[in-house]
Formats: C-alpha cells, sequence, structure tokens
C-alpha cells in the first residue's frame, strides 16, 4: 500500500475513533446507560383533558391545582393551537380540568407557572411563563403574564413582564405581588449555542431576579437551568440543573432578592420542575435518560423514562428519596410532581395527553 493510502487509512481510523469516543461520551452524559425499571410502591390514576400539562401548582389551602397546559407536538409540527391554564378541584370524585383562561389569545403558550399567595389579604396570584414567539428551547419572545385568581378559580390578567434579560426563560418563582425569579434554560441566543449548550452540556444558563422594576442576574453557571423553588422561610431558593443532574442550592437574601451559592446535590435523573411541601422537602420529577426524552419529543411512539424523587433537607444539606420509577408506560416524560397533601402528587409531563393522579401506598 502506497504510502498516501497508508495514511487515509489512519486518518480514517483515528476519525472512526474519536467520532465513536464522542457518541460513547454523550450517551454516558446523558445517563443513556443507566438501567430503569418500574419502582416505587404507587398508585396512579389518569386524568385526561390535558395535553402537555408540563407544570402543575396546587393550592393547599383551597385544595385544587393549576395546571400549564401547551400541546408541543402541535407547535413543533409548525401548527400551535392556543394554550390554557386549567383548574382542577382536588376534592372532586373525578377530576375534570377546566380551562381558566378562555380569553387569553392564540399567542398563549404556558410553561412554568408560580403560585403567590398574599400573606396578608390571602389573596392568590398566579405567575406564567407565556412564550408568544417560539416554543421549548427555542429562540423567540416570552414574558411573564400575571393573574389574579378569584373565589371561583378563574383567573383575571393583571398585566405582564417582558424583558431582554428573560432570553429564555423555563421557570418562574413568585415572591411577591409584582416580583419574581425566572430560570433561562440557556445563555445562548442562536440554534447553534443552545445545541451546544445541550449536548455538551455547557455552564451557560443563568437565573434573573425582577425586584418590579427591573432586572437583576442573580445566579450563572448553570448546565439548562430549569425548576425553582424557594424554602418556607424564603432564604434558601433551589434550581433545577436538568443537564447536570443536580439540585443547586443558594442562600436567598429576602430584602435584595440577591442569591449566594451554596451547595450542589447529584440527582440520578435529568431534574425538571421542582414543588415545595410544606414541611420544606422538595419533589421534583426528571428524564432518567435525556436522549430517550429527545426521541420521544420527535416520535410519541418512543417512550421516555420518567422519575419522581423528594429531596428532604438535613445538616448536610439535602439527602434524596426515590418515590417512583416508571418506563414511560404510564407516563412519558414528567416534568413535574406537585405535592397535593400527605401521600398524593400530580404528576405532568412534557408532551401527554393526560397528567397523573398519585398515591403513596
Amino acid at each position: 500500500m502506497a504510502n498516501w493510502g497508508r495514511r487515509l487509512v489512519i486518518t480514517g481510523a483515528t476519525v472512526f475513533v474519536i467520532c465513536a469516543g464522542a457518541v460513547v461520551a454523550a450517551m454516558y452524559s446523558a445517563n443513556q446507560f443507566r438501567s430503569v425499571e418500574v419502582t416505587g410502591n404507587v398508585a396512579c390514576t389518569a386524568v385526561t383533558g390535558v395535553v402537555g400539562a408540563e407544570d402543575i401548582v396546587v393550592d393547599l389551602g383551597r385544595n385544587r391545582a393549576f395546571v400549564s397546559v401547551d400541546d408541543r407536538r402541535a407547535a413543533l409540527a409548525g401548527q400551535p393551537v392556543r394554550g390554557r391554564i386549567a383548574m382542577i378541584d382536588l376534592s372532586a370524585p373525578d377530576l375534570a380540568p377546566v380551562d381558566v383562561t378562555p380569553a387569553q389569545p392564540e399567542t398563549f403558550h404556558p410553561h412554568g407557572i408560580s403560585l403567590w399567595t398574599d400573606p396578608a389579604s390571602g389573596e392568590r396570584s398566579l405567575f406564567v411563563v407565556n412564550h408568544i414567539q417560539g416554543g421549548l428551547n427555542e429562540i423567540g419572545i416570552s414574558r411573564v403574564e400575571i393573574f389574579g385568581i378569584e373565589a371561583d378559580g378563574r383567573l383575571v390578567p393583571r398585566g405582564g413582564v417582558i424583558g431582554a434579560e428573560m432570553n429564555s426563560p423555563n421557570d418562574v418563582l413568585a415572591v411577591g405581588p409584582n416580583q419574581f425569579y425566572a430560570s433561562n434554560d440557556h445563555g445562548s441566543t442562536t440554534g447553534l449555542g443552545i445545541m451546544l449548550e445541550n449536548y455538551l452540556q455547557l455552564p451557560r444558563a443563568n437565573v434573573v431576579y425582577y425586584d418590579g422594576k427591573g432586572f437583576t442576574r442573580v445566579a450563572d453557571g448553570i448546565r439548562f437551568a430549569n425548576g425553582l423553588g424557594l424554602s418556607p422561610d424564603g432564604r434558601q431558593l433551589y434550581v433545577a440543573e436538568t443537564t447536570g443532574f443536580a439540585i443547586r442550592t443558594y442562600d436567598r437574601n429576602p430584602d435584595s432578592g440577591r442569591l449566594t451559592y451554596r451547595s450542589s446535590t447529584p440527582v440520578d435523573n435529568g431534574v425538571d420542575n421542582i414543588d415545595m411541601a410544606p414541611d420544606g422537602s422538595l419533589w421534583v420529577a426528571g428524564h432518567p435518560r435525556l436522549l430517550d426524552f429527545v426521541a420521544h419529543a420527535g416520535d410519541a411512539g418512543k417512550l421516555a423514562p420518567s422519575e419522581v424523587v423528594r429531596l428532604t433537607p438535613a445538616a448536610g444539606g439535602l439527602t434524596v428519596e426515590t418515590i417512583m420509577t416508571d418506563t414511560g408506560e404510564r407516563l412519558s416524560a414528567s416534568s413535574v410532581a406537585a405535592y397535593a397533601g400527605p401521600g398524593r402528587f400530580l404528576l405532568g409531563a412534557v408532551f401527554d395527553a393526560k397528567l397523573l393522579d398519585c398515591r403513596v401506598k
């Protein structure tokens, strides 16, 4: 074989090895080698009438849930339909979602949501990330809508907040009548940059704080900033780091809203939304294998496993307990586990045409 032929073979083999190594590394970093089996002593009932129940918050005082609903498959197919916030009476024998935002325009596409209760008056407000243009992990225009909540659960618009600082908002955490935190799941603003952040797990995401007048970036260096949670005393803020497979804990200054990084707790799934129980524990749904989630996004027939964990504050940080794991048969690509009272939680997903009402046996 001529020298040029040997060089060609060697070069080809080298490229093959590098590419194969990159594929294996990507699969490893996405947790693709994890074995997923059904675990947990949990009984769940399907609740239909919702498509893409990506986030859920429960008003324990009034025993009802608000669900962020948007048909993301329709949007990915270039045929978006109006999203909505659905309310569910959790005391009813049969759970039936009711649209409480019927007057919202076709451009209403809700994502993360947060309930805020005025400590003095008891009045409720619902904060909603609304993707006016663009969609899930896409470049677009978004704003945080603020709704007042009537006694019957109807949502009444109180205005909204928009700003360049929210370049890719995923979740919102209300801390006042007009104050909130928002997680930008990407720091990049181009399609290529977003792709590189996802597959190379680049720590470019961030969290911003809106004090009622303007935005301040309060946390940086996060690998896909997703769900947000706040401790009952308001002094710790939690951030789900999806491609970092961890929950970050920050000390929070309630007066200024500033955050100081404290620690990171590893979780064996791509953590999504965070829901806080009254005892200060974190209920988190996530994606055990991230590339399965990507495949499921492209093809509903390809199931993606789901997992629910509970993290409890302890002296040394957060302890992690697995509540349930599912191969995707009951619900694919779970994104939120909302605490609904002792032994009960609601499990939502990014794409499925249902949510689950679950009880720990």
